[in-house]
């Protein structure tokens, strides 16, 4: 058995006992409000006659796409609907980076009800390529871009029928939390906290109920840190176990795409449609249900070696793991097998030099100095300059390191089939945290601490989930779990998710800034 430090002060898999007040909203409404997003999404409001709370809110995609089946309501309803849920929430959130309405309305009208999916609206994150649609990673460099074709995954998902109604905001070039184009997504639980890494916009999207599943790109933990931060589902796939994201077909070393929603058939039933069925793990296709199968659960409870979690999420963590033993399975507490402060050095020797072209880019178009191109943020060119700045050694060090890195985890799973730790053993970031204006060598590590225990899953390639089993007892905030498994093994991390949905049920819990509480 583990020890638990000292007793909690309150139950962390509860749903927090404060609530917002109507008068409260409203009160923080008009505070904030110069603060906000104020961009206008489409040119003629489909509001008409009084705003009312939306009936549709608690359906995941899967129930609406029945829901379009069985002609109890149309695609083409189901758009203008998310485009009032939209027009009334993004003003507080700022989740969308392009909209798409004409053409969600378009591909509504033509969607056959025969796909899995339907018609039902979803979004993509501003960081894949969608033929016809601007993609700008968040930066004024690529503003303009607009890809001529979209990517395998892209195609495979618009083929089950899930109708993108526009793109979610992302900090610039998955870099920091916020950009100069687009600001900051801002968390429907607290207006004043972040949504932490690079898919903030599409967690924030799903935290408010303007659609129930989007899509995310994990390069560090962007899928599982926003859900953490937003009390939703994040899921980052084995690499190679989706269809590519790139132009080229290939797969990033780093980056998979994946689903960010708020109920495990809605991940199980997105990894089944743009799963590569002749890729190199054996299809899981659709996962309807959890297994009897017991686990052995490797516990990293002081998070990696230097960035040990802090206390409250310790006790959440703390509670899930009592939950995991209740259920059957065998938790046993390990010592992580990732040195973070190691991991998190040889992380910038490796990876910031990578930025060096878009730095050449902005100077070459700008005619100016590396913090005066006016297309880059000072957050970002600073990253850049600092990548620039490490010698060839220190590069080879990370890329050594790097190539190694597999064999770390390799005895962990050797006698266990999951690690369990926290998402992140850090709160959620306020939103004043880090801004685009701040220096990468002063801020650099908050963000790093919040990804020291998801990104090294990204590094060897292994799948992750973060599911919402807690929240702070510390800021009331929502603290995600993660469970980490070999690559290959997706099915068994949506087969145990499923058990613990069921176990301690999420569905209800629902931010004060969402569809769920105010009026479309």
């Amino acid at each position: 058995m583990f020890v638990v430090d000292h007793e909690p002060e309150a139950d962390p898999l509860a749903f927090p006992k404060k609530r917002l007040t109507r008068r409260n909203f409203l009160g923080a409404v008009g505070a904030t409000g110069a603060l906000l997003g104020n961009v206008s999404l489409s040119s003629t409001s489909v509001f008409a006659g009084t705003r009312q709370l939306d009936d549709l809110v608690e359906y995941d995609a899967v129930g609406l796409a029945q829901l379009v089946k069985t002609k109890e309501i149309s695609a083409v309803e189901l758009v203008e609907r998310v485009i009032r849920r939209i027009e009334a929430l993004n003003p507080i959130v700022n989740c969308v980076a392009t909209p798409t309405f004409d053409r969600a309305l378009e591909k509504a009208r033509e969607v056959s009800p025969d796909t899995f999916f339907a018609g039902v609206p979803t979004m993509l994150k501003d960081m894949v390529d969608v033929g016809g649609v601007r993609r700008t990673d968040g930066s004024r460099l690529w503003a303009t871009n607009i890809p001529q074709k979209s990517v395998a995954y892209v195609e495979a998902l618009e083929a089950s029928g899930l109708n993108m109604i526009g793109t979610t905001v992302a900090p610039e070039f998955a870099n920091g939390l916020d950009s100069e184009l687009y600001g900051m997504a801002i968390n429907p639980w607290n207006l004043e906290y972040s949504c932490n890494a690079s898919s903030s916009g599409a967690a924030c999207a799903v935290a408010a109920g303007i659609v129930p599943l989007v899509h995310g790109t994990d390069g560090g933990g962007s899928n599982r840190l926003p859900a953490s931060a937003c009390n939703v589902i994040g899921f980052k796939p084995s690499r190679g176990r989706m269809m590519s994201g790139e132009q080229d077909g290939s797969h990033d070393t780093f980056k998979t795409n994946g689903p960010i929603c708020r109920t495990v058939r809605d991940a199980a039933a997105l990894i089944d449609v743009c799963e590569d069925k002749a890729g190199p793990f054996p299809p899981i296709g659709f996962i309807e249900g959890p297994s009897k199968r017991r686990l052995k659960v490797a516990y990293a409870r002081m998070g990696t070696k230097g960035v040990e979690p802090v206390a409250a999420i310790m006790r959440a963590q703390d509670a899930v793991a009592e939950l995991l033993r209740e259920l059957g399975h065998e938790v046993t507490v390990i010592e992580h097998p990732i040195d973070g402060a190691e991991y998190l050095r040889m992380f910038r020797y490796a990876f910031l030099p990578k930025f060096a072209p878009l730095l050449s880019l902005a100077r070459g178009t700008s005619g100016q100095t590396s913090l005066d191109t006016g297309l880059l943020s000072n957050w970002t060119a600073t990253t850049m300059l600092e990548g620039q700045s490490y010698s060839p050694e220190q590069r080879q060090e990370g890329l050594d390191y790097f190539n190694d890195i597999s064999a770390k985890f390799a005895a962990v799973f050797a006698n266990h089939d999951v690690i369990f730790s926290a998402t992140s053993p850090s709160e959620t970031l306020k939103r004043n945290a880090v801004s685009h204006r701040d220096d990468f060598a002063f801020k650099a590590h908050l963000l790093e601490n919040l990804l020291a225990l998801t990104s090294p899953v990204n590094a060897v390639g292994d799948c992750a989930i973060s599911l919402p089993l807690s929240f702070s007892s510390e800021t009331n905030m929502p603290v995600g779990s993660m469970f980490h498994a070999a690559a290959g093994n997706d099915a068994t991390l949506v087969e145990l998710s499923y058990e613990l949905e069921q176990a301690r049920p999420w569905k209800d819990n629902w931010a004060p800034y969402s569809a769920k509480f105010i009026p479309v």
